[in-house]
């Protein structure tokens, strides 16, 4: 069972990689299946490492290569192939954006915040789930201003709840 985080994990980095080659059979559907079960495996990992008590410095690098590929990459290049390509170069610069973001988000939460009771900074999961669903944004422009954002919304310093936790966030920021 000590292994079963580190499965886990490696399934969300495999998702995150058939979500990237779905898109070359432009298979768009498939691409945002991918990622979405990787979110799954992502929230099974972590709890499969407190459930076993596995949880290691190893696990946690390799939930953040992983996490790089399924909630950085894919979306990116996802968003890119639904809408941004329209932007021409600019779309590339903005998905490239959104992934250095992302990379700096996880990079900073394993160094600096990954024992702290709440998120600093969008949790790039939240960010690469909020992305697909703004890709179909009929306007491109709208698309860029929104993968910006959440961009910014992953290295920004706002709050965002741990709910791994069990509800600590909400009584140490008074909320009932």
């Amino acid at each position: 069972m000590y292994l079963l985080s580190s499965i886990l994990t490696i399934s969300n980095f495999i998702c995150g990689v058939l979500s990237i080659f779905s898109l070359f059979f432009s298979d768009i559907f498939a691409a945002m299946l991918f990622i979405f079960f990787g979110m799954i495996f992502d929230l099974l990992d972590g709890a499969a490492a407190r459930k076993y008590n596995s949880i290691s410095e190893f696990g946690k690098e390799l939930d953040s290569l992983s996490d790089i590929v399924t909630f950085c990459i894919a979306p990116s290049m996802l968003v890119y192939y639904i809408s941004l390509y329209q932007l021409s170069i600019i779309g590339l610069l903005i998905v490239l954006g959104f992934s250095v973001c992302g990379l700096i988000r996880l990079a900073r939460f394993n160094a600096k915040q990954s024992n702290l009771s709440t998120f600093i900074g969008m949790p790039v999961p939240l960010a690469a789930f909020c992305l697909m669903g703004i890709s179909f944004l009929q306007h491109p422009v709208i698309v860029a201003f929104c993968t910006c954002l959440l961009g910014y919304l992953m290295v920004s310093r706002i709050k965002f709840p741990h709910f791994k936790n069990n509800g600590n966030w909400e009584s140490e920021n008074g909320i009932s």
